[in-house]
């Protein structure tokens, strides 16, 4: 596995963009296969002890290893997913490490812990080259 580390930039309605730090896990496909075989193994386990319970074996063997199925085919495509994101809130200036998750995908809402406004992690806008005219 290998860590990536790009800027991003968090905005919020009707406040100036701030800066964010991003860190990205970058998984080989042996640590996608890894990952995929735990959800599906997860999956597995529940469809097992359903087994046993009259009724809800009927519906939750197969859910069980549908939900496993599925998961682990999404988990598989995951190239990439995030590892932690930093940066200042556009609003109340409150510099602080935001809990993210999952398959890396810009834009990506996130909350403030201090003002829990709702912002919006991107990539950053690059400005055109000045040119005097």
């Amino acid at each position: 596995m290998e860590v990536r580390s790009l800027q991003g930039s968090l905005r919020g309605f009707g406040a100036k963009p701030t800066v964010a730090n991003l860190e990205l896990n970058t998984l080989t496909l042996a640590d996608r296969l890894k990952r995929a075989a735990t959800i599906f193994g997860l999956g597995m386990v529940l469809a097992l002890i359903a087994i046993p319970i009259p009724i809800v074996h009927f519906i939750m063997v197969p859910g069980a290893l549908l939900v496993g199925a599925v998961l682990a085919l999404v988990r598989l495509g995951q190239a990439e997913v995030f590892r932690t994101a930093t940066g200042r809130c556009p609003f109340c200036g409150k510099e602080q490490s935001f809990s993210v998750m999952g398959r890396f995908r810009l834009p990506k809402k996130l909350y403030c812990s201090s003002c829990q406004r709702q912002l919006l992690l991107e990539e950053p806008t690059i400005a055109p080259p000045h040119s005097p005219t």
